[in-house]
């Protein structure tokens, strides 16, 4: 999600994946509002420039034309607890819960290979938490946000995705075996 748009003559809508440092930057210029039903900031159609600047430097497009993406692994280094806020590497909410006893999901794009997420805390002082050394995958990470990232909560890896022909080991099997195979496991 990166795009810019006029909304009028004086104002445009900056839509874009949270980072805290690039939203920092955006909100020095001028008079800036979030509009959370576009889920945008509105920023004075003036400063169009300085914002196209700062899209390129923190997210690597203006919005003109799709940023490159990758495809990375994350390990949390240690437990991480972040309180009454998602939990968040290279502009991804890796986790996030609702209240102490609402459990924790992943979010976008993302899946928990190996490990644990969860919610905790006080009622009033929720928490969203993942154990050292869950792993999960992010895909269509972009790529400069990556670089922009601190990387005290997490150690990461690019991958490559393969596409898997799932189809290609069960032509290799005849439907006896798989008929055999099925009742020696008690399954028909």
């Amino acid at each position: 999600m990166l795009s810019i748009s006029t909304l009028n003559d004086s104002k445009i809508l900056v839509c874009i994946e949270y980072f805290p440092e690039a939203i920092s930057l955006i909100k020095k210029l001028g008079k800036v509002n979030w509009d959370s039903l576009k889920k945008g900031w509105i920023v004075d159609s003036d400063f169009e420039n300085e914002v196209k600047n700062i899209l390129v430097d923190f997210y690597g497009s203006d919005g003109s034309f799709r940023p490159k993406t990758i495809n990375i692994e994350v390990t949390a280094t240690n437990d991480i607890d972040m309180v009454k806020q998602p939990i968040r590497f290279a502009g991804k909410v890796v986790a996030s819960a609702y209240s102490r006893d609402s459990g924790a999901i992943t979010g976008d794009n993302v899946a928990l290979i190996e490990g644990n997420v969860n919610s905790g805390g006080s009622a009033k002082n929720w928490e969203t938490s993942i154990a050292k050394g869950s792993r999960f995958k992010l895909m269509h990470v972009n790529e400069q946000l990556l670089k922009h990232s601190e990387n005290n909560l997490f150690n990461y890896e690019i991958i490559e995705c393969k596409k898997v022909d799932s189809l290609s080991r069960l032509r290799n099997i005849s439907d006896e075996d798989i008929l055999e195979e099925c009742k020696s496991r008690k399954l028909i």
